[in-house]
């Protein structure tokens, strides 16, 4: 038996809208540490299955857990505990990379004393500390991507949840 606690666990997870059944009694498990991914084209259920293991969709049927979190009874709990990339941009171009990243600490809840720190930690392994104090607007395209995973990997979340880029779109 594995010590490993299981990340994402899923348990036949349906939903429905109206006529259609997008996901359809899905199970899997992710271990922590491990790289997970879904394929499959469009209209499979990809992006349904992520909105309800992060919460944004509630489940017709079926239970998951997230980081050991239900995600029907304890969403802010599951919340709380990952970091998510989306596919469109949601960078302020207006701000820098080091004001993107404290605003996003501060909705975290990232104590005051750590944040300083966990900024300059999340640029360097981005590669952009030096770029830290310049406009977002501008910043490349690979350059913004990268600036919007150290934002999610900011508040060190147990699960990070990266929606893909779009076709032509590319990430550094």
């Amino acid at each position: 038996m594995s010590m490993v606690q299981a990340a994402i666990q899923v348990e036949n997870l349906t939903r429905d809208f109206k006529t259609l059944t997008a996901v359809d009694r899905v199970s899997f498990e992710v271990n922590s540490g491990e790289v997970f991914g879904f394929l499959g084209p469009n209209g499979a259920g990809k992006t349904t299955m992520v909105k309800m293991l992060c919460t944004l969709l509630r489940p017709s049927s079926g239970r998951a857990r997230v980081a050991g979190f239900d995600i029907e009874s304890q969403p802010t709990r599951v919340r709380k505990s990952i970091g998510i990339i989306f596919q469109d941009p949601s960078l302020d171009d207006r701000l820098t990379a080091r004001e993107n990243l404290r605003f996003h600490g501060i909705i975290y809840k990232v104590p005051r004393k750590e944040l300083p720190e966990r900024i300059a930690q999340s640029l360097a392994w981005m590669e952009l500390e030096d770029r830290a104090d310049d406009l977002v607007r501008n910043f490349s395209g690979g350059m913004k991507r990268r600036l919007e995973i150290a934002r999610g990997l900011l508040h060190a979340p147990r699960v990070l949840f990266l929606k893909e880029a779009q076709h032509g779109q590319e990430i550094q």
